[in-house]
């Protein structure tokens, strides 16, 4: 299908080096620096009774990897990856533990919204996902347990339409789900099997763009839509089946 929406990129690639001061040796002091800044401003996560625990925990937790804690879990995570880090690969990935335990918490202990159980980036499904990397990359055999979680959450957003707002959102939707389940397949080097419902979720995708929402103001889908809905179902399937 012809489109409009895209561009060819003319440039060849970048071959030349990196300018002073941006080798690896002088850039990992400034990640270090960066990651205890932003472990130093955390507020406390809470603690002692159940019940303070988990209003403590839901008030710090929410904005999911987007913008809440959930998101620096990540982070230390992905540092924690990293051989330059090698020395604070443990201290980082036990510090993204405690704060994506707490993650956890407020979404089994409070009332999360039913609307974003499924999203990666805003909700659950990215809380699970990041406890499941964490886990195993501590070599703990109870990552299978937060994995268990987020394939459980393939049902919510297995109806063509599930969101108002999108279903097919990356911020919230169902596009948010199917990544972080690639994510999870390429980390764990392993199928993530996800729920039966996994074929008709995928469908569901699939078939979105020919289903506008009721708000949309235009009859027809965008080509480029389309296109990434064709994309990231051919990935997903290939990774996941």
């Amino acid at each position: 299908m012809d489109t409009k929406r895209c561009f060819a990129n003319r440039f060849d690639d970048y071959q030349g080096s990196l300018l002073a001061g941006q080798c690896e040796e002088a850039v990992a002091p400034l990640v270090t620096a960066t990651i205890e800044r932003i472990l130093q401003e955390l507020p406390p996560l809470g603690g002692g009774a159940e019940a303070r625990g988990a209003a403590a925990a839901a008030s710090i937790c929410q904005g999911g990897l987007y913008g809440g804690v959930a998101g620096v879990a990540y982070m230390l995570y992905h540092v924690s990856q990293s051989p330059l880090f090698a020395a604070a690969r443990e201290r980082y990935l036990r510090s993204a533990k405690r704060l994506i335990d707490a993650c956890a918490r407020a979404e089994e202990w409070g009332e999360p919204d039913s609307d974003t159980r499924a999203a990666f980036l805003l909700g659950g499904a990215g809380v699970y996902a990041v406890a499941t990397l964490v886990y195993h990359a501590l070599g703990r055999s109870d990552y299978v347990q937060p994995l268990g979680k987020f394939r459980a959450l393939c049902a919510v957003c297995a109806p063509v339409s599930f969101l108002e707002c999108g279903s097919d959102e990356l911020f919230v939707g169902r596009a948010g789900y199917l990544c972080a389940a690639l994510v999870l397949k390429q980390k764990l080097a392993q199928e993530v099997r996800v729920s039966p419902g996994r074929v008709g979720a995928l469908a569901a995708y699939l078939a979105l763009p020919f289903h506008p929402s009721p708000d949309s103001r235009s009859g027809s889908s965008a080509p480029g839509h389309l296109h990434l809905s064709l994309l990231l179902f051919i990935a997903v399937v290939s990774s996941l089946s």
